[in-house]
């Protein structure tokens, strides 16, 4: 019997591809290039989900927006201290 391997592709590939989005996996088990990621998650969860109660699905859908909101417009050391929406502004010109 002769294998063949189906190789699915996953939604997120699928919708990066369509919008010429290039996607670095990166290697597992290297926190140096996890550590951004994690400092994320914890920011989040500090200044986000610690602090608020979410009443049905549709209210963690606008409570997360609004918090997208500000924390696109906060500056961060890792961009030069510009914030992420002043960020991607550069990048989308470049």
């Amino acid at each position: 019997m002769k294998h063949v391997e189906i190789k699915k592709i996953h939604p997120m590939d699928k919708m990066l591809n369509e919008l010429k989005i290039k996607h670095h996996k990166i290697r597992a088990r290297t926190p140096e290039h996890n550590g951004k990621v994690e400092r994320s998650h914890r920011n989040d969860n500090e200044r986000f989900y610690s602090w608020l109660t979410f009443y049905s699905l549709e209210d963690l859908r606008k409570q997360g927006a609004a918090y997208l909101k500000r924390s696109n417009r906060i500056p961060m050391a890792v961009l030069g201290y510009l914030t992420p929406k002043e960020k991607r502004s550069e990048l989308m010109c470049a």
